[in-house]
């Protein structure tokens, strides 16, 4: 039922939007900001982690409906017995096909590329990961500055690896492929952009 009233106001906020001519030279900003804090009573001890990431979004059309960008990240992670830091570094391109006035509906390929280290006591262990993804969704530009946005990682497909200091590397590989009828959706994720 909600799926089915969020379509319908969409739509009905299409209908009121002018067509857009295309998009060709407009530059956009987003990203991403996530806090947390947790505290737990683990085996009667209390466990307290705090965690940020930060990932500011750049990019710009090149096309009516082609756009290339990335983003910078940073994230930390912080409990009782260790202290994990990373950063990312994601390069994007976005293919855009118009449905109805303002709703686009696009494909966005990206390659995050991870690396950073996490330090338990004074063992410390170096991080690396490099993956790439596949992800649909809908853009609805509201007015000539503000989007709102949906979308979910349909496919990843990745490598990572983990080096302690004074030991061997240990990697792994793996796909993962969301589908509409799985129990997660890959990764949904609603936002808004601003252009300019």
């Amino acid at each position: 039922m909600k799926k089915s009233l969020l379509m319908g106001a969409f739509a009905l906020v299409c209908l009121f939007l002018n067509a857009q001519d295309g998009l060709k030279g407009t530059w956009f900003t987003g990203g991403a900001l996530t806090i947390n804090s947790d505290k737990s009573y683990a085996s009667g001890e209390k466990e307290k982690t705090d965690a940020y990431t930060v990932m500011p979004l750049v990019g710009t059309f090149i096309s009516p409906s082609v756009a290339v960008g990335g983003a910078l990240g940073y994230t930390h992670v912080k409990n009782d017995g260790s202290k994990t830091n990373n950063f990312t570094i994601m390069p994007l391109a976005r293919k855009y096909w118009n449905i109805s006035g303002g709703l686009y509906f696009f494909g966005q390929a990206a390659l995050p590329i991870g690396f950073g280290s996490t330090k338990v006591g004074e063992f410390k262990t170096n991080n690396f990961g490099a993956h790439v993804q596949l992800a649909p969704g809908f853009d609805l530009i509201v007015n000539s500055w503000f989007t709102v946005e949906a979308s979910f990682v349909l496919v990843d497909a990745g490598y990572s690896s983990q080096k302690p200091k004074g030991g061997e590397t240990s990697s792994s590989w793996g796909i993962n492929g969301n589908s509409i009828s799985s129990s997660e959706f890959g990764e949904l994720s609603v936002g808004v952009k601003f252009l300019f």
